[in-house]
């Protein structure tokens, strides 16, 4: 009897032992303001805005230790928008992220639905990132720095840091029967970072990107109809394209209070098709430039001001980006965010080209201007 009472007292201490080494954090960040916009289809406007800062959202991520330096992980990731209760991410429930994965000495590998090499990578040196949200985004966020569509079914490997160097790489199994070449996207990031300096480099390829990531029931065909997802005419006439590729740099440098930095991109369409709602065919091709520089007034006190220009197959965005924001605590700040655009030459439906600043209707004009105030809670 006393024997079986050590091995169950054994038993119960080695039960709990490996209970106190997995944990699960729930976390999230609840953001709302309000945004005026001087044109907005020949209008003036005044609307509430969730995620104006940065998306608001929820999620589980668990981390098993296994010994020995190796961890199992998991993550579960909502978006959602606080002014209606709705899912964003096109209605997904974990639409966000949603992977497993292992970890080791050698690096972590996961599975699942996960943000893109271009988002790890060159959106924590962004403008858009450090105070002006999603107005601050580059032009259309065409380049998917902000991670409006992450990836489906892939399988991203992250190293260790070794002096400084991590590399990153992601693949993307297309899902499509008989087709392996059918949604299937690469991704390869190699970031740096020591003492004032941060630096980052990244390559992306998605085949057939109306369907497998701007979530188009189809895909496209020439001379057919073409339901088209995205409704920004900065770049709505090239979604039909073959295949999208994403190649950028961009470095930080911090002088005691002050931050400067520096972003390139380069986004193609690449054989664009002919449809009924995308006029163009061929290759289209965004550079885009960005300069930035923050000022942390005291330490709950930060401004930032950044400069974006880009310049498209037919047209040219000019965009300038103000944000300030003050901490009330570790976890609530209030922030205001200014941001103008301007355009210039055809966009790529064919028209006169109209400044159209992300996730905002459309300017009537080749101006338009938005103010955003609101307030940002993390949990």
């Amino acid at each position: 009897m006393k024997k079986k009472l050590v091995g169950m007292t054994v038993l119960m201490a080695s039960s709990a032992a490996i209970h106190a080494q997995s944990t699960v954090t729930l976390y999230g960040v609840v953001d709302d303001g309000i945004t005026f916009t001087n044109n907005q289809g020949g209008h003036q406007d005044y609307q509430a805005s969730n995620g104006a800062l940065g998306s608001s959202k929820w999620g589980f991520f668990v981390n098993e230790d296994l010994g020995g330096g190796y961890s199992a992980v998991a993550r579960l990731e909502n978006g959602f928008d606080v002014n209606t209760g709705k899912f964003n991410n096109g209605g997904r429930e974990f639409g966000r992220q949603a992977y497993v994965g292992l970890g080791s000495p050698f690096g972590s590998v996961l599975l699942g639905r996960q943000y893109d090499l271009v988002l790890d990578s060159l959106l924590p040196l962004s403008g858009a990132f450090k105070f002006a949200g999603i107005l601050g985004t580059h032009a259309a966020d065409v380049d998917n720095m902000w991670g409006d569509y992450s990836l489906s079914n892939s399988i991203k490997y992250l190293s260790p840091v070794y002096g400084g160097f991590k590399v990153s790489a992601l693949f993307s199994l297309g899902g499509v029967a008989g087709d392996f070449a059918n949604g299937r996207k690469e991704s390869l990031s190699v970031t740096y970072g020591y003492n004032a300096l941060s630096a980052s480099a990244v390559f992306s390829r998605v085949r057939n990107p109306g369907t497998s990531i701007y979530d188009a029931t189809a895909n496209p065909a020439a001379g057919t109809t073409f339901v088209n997802p995205i409704t920004n005419p900065t770049f709505s006439g090239y979604t039909s394209a073959q295949t999208l590729q994403v190649a950028g740099a961009g470095v930080n440098y911090k002088i005691g209070a002050a931050q400067l930095g520096f972003i390139y991109t380069n986004t193609r369409f690449e054989d664009v098709v002919r449809t009924s709602s995308t006029p163009f065919s061929g290759t289209a091709t965004f550079n885009n430039f960005e300069a930035l520089g923050a000022y942390n007034i005291t330490p709950a006190w930060l401004m930032g001001v950044s400069y974006d220009y880009t310049k498209a197959e037919t047209a040219k965005y000019s965009q300038v980006n103000f944000g300030t924001e003050y901490s009330l605590s570790k976890r609530t700040l209030f922030y205001a965010i200014t941001a103008w655009e301007h355009a210039t030459g055809t966009d790529s439906t064919g028209k006169q080209a109209v400044a159209a600043l992300s996730f905002l209707t459309p300017s009537s004009t080749a101006n338009q201007i938005a103010v955003r105030v609101g307030v940002r809670h993390t949990f």
